[in-house]
């Protein structure tokens, strides 16, 4: 019969827990895989939790009992927010369907196109930048995110960029910027678990009326949108409007956070290593003639950097679950309503799959590097099923957006931690 997981639970211990918590959050989660396992039961404030630590446990969880979890109410409000539900929210049999539906919307004959917006959009800001000023990087860099998901998605301008003639619209900037938004269990500020993230407003009207006009004359402009409105049913019916507009606003701003967090994090990586000049010399190389190919991309430098800096720095640190129907792992019972948590912040830097760990070492993403261990988890974009649909796309623009941005400029911190110095390649020492 299965036992609960050992680790701290009962009496007192939800307020000890959430006191060490809140002093530092990851030291006390490694603490608790250390002395327990790599399943740990653990009281947090007045939530039963339970740790997964190892990557055996982890890809049984994620992989073979994903059915039996589903996402808490405050992650999904961070997403759904004034919209309603879509992929990133929908449970059980309606997210089988809409994952089906969806599937090819993200595939690799999408990537050129929608890497060629990118190379404009990405150009088009370097462009604007003059040398020896501070840029705002992180707001430069979701300004530029939701410029490239209006293009790709609605063939939409934002506002500023032209006027949008031959295009579905003009959306306002603050339709496309959003507002950044902290959501927590109950709604309580309080409590330990917070998530916080850049969400739609609960005004888009452009939006809005780009969606409507779409549906009702079913033009195919060669954007998201018009997939999404071509797109039938398992039932053969199409996807009805609301559900359209819910899953248009939530692919607006899926990359909000991830993108402009991996990228920061990335320079700054950068910045401290023996890696630039190795990344210049790729970029003059792979851009020479423009934007670099596509089929280039997935073995460069460039991307092995990027995703040793998102192993490093996940977008993600913590996924988090709900257990819907009670279920077994490695003998341990997980029982209806238990908080399931699995650290990627933990998994990426254990020594256990990663040799040195707390390095800077973009090899470890190249063919055949011992410096990798087989079967180790590797969740920048989370895993199994429910896996983010356009992780993979992610990648390569964040990559294309790097590449581009080095053949130009050499970004120096400056001691601002979220302000970066601008100096043409001629000019960097």
């Amino acid at each position: 019969m299965a036992m609960p997981p050992p680790g701290p639970t009962g009496d007192d211990w939800g307020k000890r827990n959430y006191e060490f918590w809140q002093a530092d959050m990851f030291g006390f989660l490694k603490a608790l895989a250390e002395r327990h396992g790599d399943v740990v039961s653990f009281d947090l404030g007045r939530s039963r939790c339970i740790l997964v630590n190892g990557a055996p446990e982890v890809r049984e969880l994620f992989f073979e009992r994903e059915a039996c979890l589903r996402k808490p109410e405050f992650v999904k409000d961070s997403n759904r927010g004034h919209w309603g539900d879509g992929l990133t929210t929908l449970e059980g049999q309606a997210w089988r369907s809409r994952r089906r539906a969806m599937g090819s919307l993200f595939g690799r004959s999408k990537m050129g196109p929608w890497l060629s917006i990118a190379a404009q959009c990405t150009a088009d800001m370097l462009d604007a930048w003059t040398p020896d000023t501070e840029v705002d990087l992180p707001k430069e860099i979701r300004s530029l995110t939701a410029r490239i998901a209006m293009r790709a998605v609605l063939d939409a301008e934002l506002e500023g960029y032209g006027s949008g003639r031959g295009r579905s619209g003009i959306v306002p900037f603050d339709e496309a910027y959003g507002e950044d938004y902290a959501s927590a269990p109950g709604g309580d500020p309080t409590a330990p678990l917070v998530m916080v993230r850049p969400r739609a407003p609960r005004r888009m009207d452009a939006v809005v009326r780009i969606v409507d006009e779409r549906i009702a004359c079913g033009e195919h402009r060669g954007d998201v949108l018009s997939d999404l409105v071509h797109t039938r049913l398992p039932d053969g019916e199409k996807i009805p409007r609301d559900e359209i507009l819910t899953e248009i606003v939530q692919m607006l701003y899926a990359g909000h956070l991830t993108i402009p967090f991996a990228m920061l994090n990335f320079w700054r990586d950068i910045a401290a290593s023996d890696a630039p000049e190795t990344l210049a010399a790729e970029a003059d190389r792979l851009c020479m003639k423009g934007a670099p190919d596509v089929a280039a991309l997935p073995g460069s430098y460039c991307m092995a950097a990027l995703k040793e800096s998102m192993r490093l720095h996940p977008p993600a640190p913590i996924l988090y679950r709900e257990v819907e129907d009670a279920f077994e792992l490695g003998g341990f019972e997980f029982g209806r309503d238990h908080a399931v948590w699995v650290s990627p912040q933990l998994l990426h830097n254990d020594a256990r799959y990663f040799a040195e760990p707390e390095r800077f070492l973009p090899e470890r993403f190249t063919k055949d590097n011992p410096l990798l261990t087989r079967g180790a988890p590797y969740l920048p974009f989370g895993a199994g099923r429910r896996v983010c649909i356009a992780g993979e796309l992610a990648l390569h623009q964040m990559t294309l957006i790097a590449l581009l941005t080095v053949c130009r400029f050499r970004l120096l911190p400056t001691r601002s931690q979220s302000k970066y110095l601008r100096l043409p390649r001629d000019n960097a020492g």
